[in-house]
């Protein structure tokens, strides 16, 4: 699990500072599935819709078990 995810899950990153830190996650991924995570999350840090990013990120906390607390 990306550390974006994880703290942006337990309130510790804001939205605006998800979007901040992407574009150097994505430059700095080691795999192509990592990168493709980060990008992923980079357009809908950027789309008009407010919840879309806070979904994934739940979708993707939820695949790894328990949400984390």
């Amino acid at each position: 699990m990306c550390l974006i995810c994880v703290e942006f899950n337990k309130k510790r990153m804001t939205r605006e500072e998800v979007k901040k830190a992407l574009p150097e996650m994505v430059m700095f991924a080691k795999t192509e599935e990592d990168r493709n995570h980060y990008k992923k999350l980079q357009s809908l840090g950027d789309s008009s819709d407010e919840n879309a990013l806070s979904d994934f990120i739940d979708d993707h906390v939820s695949k790894y078990g328990k949400k984390i607390s």
